[in-house]
């Protein structure tokens, strides 16, 4: 066991060594290679990370201080960027609440005057049928007094009739003959019973006086 411990920590010494060995024995261009095919790519923090592990091992190298100088504007303008977009969306969201709370709005309006309308309906509904309840109302009042007029009328030609007959008996009483007084005849009387009796025994001719004698009284 303590030899199979010592053969693993040799091991991971000679591969430490091997490692830090290869590492030192990257050079500053290797360096500048791999962190511009990472910028490239757009990967800017791992470029970033490269660049400063070789400027570690390299600080003069200019083209690694400018790769990474690049990459730090191109960090702060993606930063930047972002912020502009998030600023854009934040806007863009803002907008759209606006615009919703806008409609909303105008919603609400529309509902409002839709409300409105149907309470105008019902008044100009509820107006009509008080207009229409007067109409019968007075329509009723004029059949009531028309019915009133026609029987006052009615009442009024009864009346006129009743007058005519009562100018008409009146007018018949005064045209009637006037009874005699009993024993006494009128001379249409006497007229009348004359000629009855000489229809009923046949007319009689007219005296006539004898010469030399006088005309007998009559005794009646």
């Amino acid at each position: 066991m303590q030899k199979r411990s010592l053969v693993k920590r040799v091991f991971l010494c000679f591969l430490l060594v091997s490692v830090m060995a290869f590492a030192a024995q990257k050079t500053a261009g290797g360096y500048y290679r791999d962190a511009a095919f990472q910028y490239i790519e757009n990967r800017l923090p791992t470029a970033e990370i490269t660049c400063k592990e070789g400027l570690s091992y390299y600080p003069n190298d200019m083209k690694l201080q400018m790769l990474l100088d690049r990459i730090q504007e191109a960090k702060e303008e993606q930063k930047n960027k972002n912020k502009e977009q998030n600023q854009d969306q934040q806007d863009q969201n803002q907008d759209q609440e606006q615009n919703k709370d806008q409609q909303d709005q105008n919603q609400d309006q529309e509902q409002n005057k839709d409300q409105q309308d149907h309470n105008q309906d019902q008044e100009q509904n509820q107006d009509q049928q008080d207009q229409n309840q007067d109409q019968e109302q007075n329509q009723d009042q004029q059949d009531q007094n028309q019915d009133q007029e026609q029987n006052k009328d009615q009442q009024d030609h009864n009346q006129d009739q009743e007058q005519n007959k009562d100018q008409q008996d009146q007018n018949q009483d005064q045209n009637a003959p006037q009874e005699m007084p009993v024993g006494q005849m009128s001379p249409e009387d006497a007229s009348q019973l004359l000629k009855d009796f000489n229809e009923q025994n046949g007319e009689q001719k007219p005296w006539k006086p004898v010469r030399g004698q006088a005309r007998p009284l009559k005794d009646w």
